[in-house]
This record gives C-alpha cells, structure tokens and sequence, in this order.
C-alpha cells in the first residue's frame, strides 16, 4: 500500500509576520530616539567647544586692552559689549561682540550657535543664542559666555553668582564660562 504524503507549505504564517513587523518596529522607535538625542548632545558639545573658545578669545583680549570688550566698545546690546554674542541689527546692537572679536584678531571664526538664530533676527530665550556679560572693575573685573544646552536641566539658579545671575529666568540660559 502506498502512503501519499502531503507537503507542509512553507513560508510564514500571518501570525509570524506580525511578529516580525512589530518587532522591527519597535527597534526603529529606539533608534530614532537614540538617533536624536546623539544630535542634541552633539550639539552641545559644540556649544561648550563654542563657548571655551569665546572665553579664551574675551581671555587674550582683556590681556591685550585691559576690557572685555566693554562700555564704549560699539559692541553688543547699546554699544557696551554685553547681551547676544553674535547678534547685531546696526541700531540697538550695533556689532555683535563676535566681530569686535574677530576686528581685534582675538577670534578668527563666527560664533554662533547650532540651533541661533540668523543674525538678522532678533534671539529670544524661545531659541538658542550665546550671551556675554561681563561686571565689576579695576581688579574685581569678570566676564561670562552663557549658552542654553538642550541636555542640561532648565534651573531657576543655573546662572546664579555670574554677572548675569537671572540669565536662566530672563533668557534660559543653563550653561555659562566664566573668562580668565
């Protein structure tokens, strides 16, 4: 007597598939979640790259001048070398400390942030920009670069003890160099 013998169909059944696409689909969602928090953290690494090589290049020109491009200076908010780092509107800013800096031969590239603004505009604590204050005199005289870091924390007291101790409130900053 001869036996017929029937072929299993091969392939996946439905069940399978479904399996497999939900799996698939949950290691996308992680990757993508990872994918961008590797971009913000890169960018503020860019950010405290950013603001050392402000510091140094306000550093070298305090030691050259004496100011840290200061009152007088034509630079930053009303001429007297504070507020946006990089922002000028020919009025109320007219030239950004950036290129006081870059004048002077102290920085020789822009500084601006990743996720700024373009110049043109006028930054808010809503986006990203560099801030510079600087206080004190003779002896006592300091000076601070302030960025917003997507990665850190926002802090009611993140700027506390600088020049600008309510840059965190006022501006969102959360991230600051103090200059040597």
């Amino acid at each position: 007597m001869k036996m017929l013998m029937l072929k299993k169909p091969s392939g996946f059944t439905i069940v399978e598939l479904l399996v497999i696409i939900a799996v698939i689909g949950i290691l996308a969602s992680i990757a993508v979640v990872a994918y961008n928090g590797m971009q913000a953290r890169g960018r503020d690494a860019a950010r405290r790259s950013d603001l050392a090589r402000a510091a140094d290049a306000l550093g070298v020109h305090f030691a050259d001048t004496g100011n840290f491009v200061e009152s007088g200076s034509g630079c930053g908010s009303g001429g007297n070398g504070a507020g946006w780092f990089s922002f000028s509107n020919g009025s109320t800013y007219p030239r950004s400390v950036v290129d006081c800096l870059k004048d002077s031969g102290h920085l020789t590239e822009e500084t601006k942030d990743p996720l700024g603004p373009d110049v043109s505009s006028t930054p808010t604590n809503n986006n990203y920009a560099y801030m510079k204050y600087h206080c004190g005199s003779g002896t006592s005289k300091r000076a601070f670069v302030y960025a917003k870091l997507e990665t850190l924390p926002q802090s009611a007291t993140a700027t506390d003890g600088t020049c600008a101790a309510s840059a965190d409130t006022s501006q969102g900053m959360n991230y600051y160099v103090e200059v040597k």
